[in-house]
Order: structure tokens, then C-alpha cells, then sequence
């Protein structure tokens, strides 16, 4: 039970931390200054990650065909009796 309690204890800590970015900050600063290494480590891992999942996106995208840079979509206007484009 004591576990269950320490795990909700860090959880709301987190959320608290997360609530604002200058809190973030902070709490990310006081990391780097009082245990560097680690938080280094963990920066490149999340970064190598979402970089990983973002080349794996634009590849499969790319790859399929199904990815454009822009794409036109004009409406299909009906062709009135008088003659031109009604609207």
C-alpha cells in the first residue's frame, strides 16, 4: 500500500511540474545541474526516439504515394442552363 502511495505521490508531483512550462523548466534545470549525466542520457533517448517515429512517418508516407506538398481541391461547380457557372 505504501508503494501505491509514493506512486500517486511522484505522479501529482509530475502533473504539478507539467501544470506550467516555467515549472518544467526549472524542475529540467535543477535535473541538469544536480545529476547531468542521466538527464543527458534521457535527452538523447527521447530525441533519437522521436526522431526515429517522425523518418518512420515521412517514409511510410512517402513510400505509399499518399504524401503530397499541397494538394488543390477545387468544387465541382454545376454548369447553369444560361450559360457560365452557378454557384
Amino acid at each position: 500500500m505504501t508503494v501505491v502511495f509514493l506512486i500517486l505521490a511522484v505522479l501529482a508531483v509530475a502533473g504539478l511540474l507539467c501544470l506550467s512550462p516555467v515549472r518544467l523548466a526549472s524542475a529540467g534545470a535543477v535535473l541538469l545541474i544536480t545529476h547531468p549525466v542521466p538527464t543527458v542520457v534521457l535527452t538523447a533517448v527521447a530525441v533519437l526516439g522521436v526522431t526515429v517515429a517522425g523518418v518512420r512517418l515521412a517514409y511510410r508516407s512517402l513510400s505509399e504515394g499518399g504524401w503530397y506538398l499541397v494538394t488543390v481541391q477545387r468544387p465541382a461547380y454545376a454548369t447553369s442552363r444560361a450559360g457560365g457557372v452557378a454557384s
